[in-house]
This record gives C-alpha cells, structure tokens and sequence, in this order.
C-alpha cells in the first residue's frame, strides 16, 4: 500500500458488519456504540439517481449516482458503486469508480477494487495497491508550508535525523 500520510488511518477497507444488510432486507439505522446513536444510509445496486445528494450520516453506495454528493461524515462507494460527480465527506472510501474530485476533511482512501479519475483533496490520503488512479493528490501543502517553523538558510534542505524526528514529533 503506498502509505500518504495515513500512519494511524483506521482500517476503512470494509464496512462494518452492522453497516451491511442482510440480503432482501431493507436498510435501517445502525447504534455505533452504546450511548450514540450512528445511522447509515445503504443506497443499492439497483438505485439509479441524478442530481445533488447530502445528508449527515455514514452513506454506503453500491447504485450509481450522477451529480456531487456532500456529507459531514463518511461515504463510502462499494465495488458495484459508481459516481460521476464530485464528493465532499469528512472520510471518503473508495471500492468502485469514481469520475470526479474527492474532498475529505479527513482522509481519503482508494481501495484495491477503487477506479478514480479525479483530483484528490484531503489531509490524509492512502491508495491501495491495484487501484486505480488518474489525477493530481493535495494534502493542504500550504497549509503545512505556512505553519511549518523556519529553518536557517544553513538548515534548509538537510534531511533529519531518526532523533530529530521524533523530537519534532513529541515522541
């Protein structure tokens, strides 16, 4: 897997268990944990759709959407999902195609099974080996660059050192 800063990513590979199911069965709000109450949507492979889709819960693909879709928590497009359009989401997953921008307040992931042709805009991005990707990755360099401390024209460019890292880092 070509790693882009996602070293402590959660594993968005598959979808829960709670979050598909059953076969036949309609799709129905999910409890994350005790005490929260977390809701998916699970659009199936039969759905059809066009035009503007948001909402603000978890959202599972597996039909074909053709406009943007903007959610405030995660989106995931399963291997039968297809989308022509972009997707803004906090997490943004990626089993099936996408033709379109991918923003993610939080990361992005291009699974294995994942077709994308798009630009790629989120602090964390991680595309798995087998994917397939066309397009340009912003991490937010800018913003990196802007609050980066100022190195000493002597110090500039000098990689660091293992130590020197993980100083920086507060390890």
């Amino acid at each position: 897997m070509r790693n882009l800063g996602l070293d402590q990513r959660q594993d968005f590979s598959q979808p829960s268990p709670t979050m598909q199911p059953p076969p036949g069965s309609r799709p129905q709000a999910t409890a994350a944990t005790p005490g929260t109450q977390r809701s998916v949507a699970v659009l199936g492979p039969t759905l059809r759709f066009k035009g503007e889709l948001s909402a603000e819960e978890d959202f599972i693909l597996q039909g074909r959407i053709e406009g943007s879709i903007n959610h405030t928590q995660s989106v995931t497009i399963g291997t039968e999902g297809v989308v022509q359009g972009n997707i803004h989401a906090r997490v943004v997953t990626v089993d099936g195609s996408v033709e379109g921008d991918l923003h993610g307040t939080e990361s992005v992931v291009i699974n294995a099974t994942g077709r994308v042709t798009g630009n790629v805009f989120a602090p964390r991005v991680g595309i798995v080996d087998g994917a397939l990707f066309n397009g340009r990755i912003d991490m937010g360099t800018r913003q990196a660059n802007a609050t980066r401390p100022s190195q000493s024209p002597e110090t500039a460019g000098v990689p660091l050192s293992a130590e020197e890292t993980e100083r920086m880092l507060g390890k």
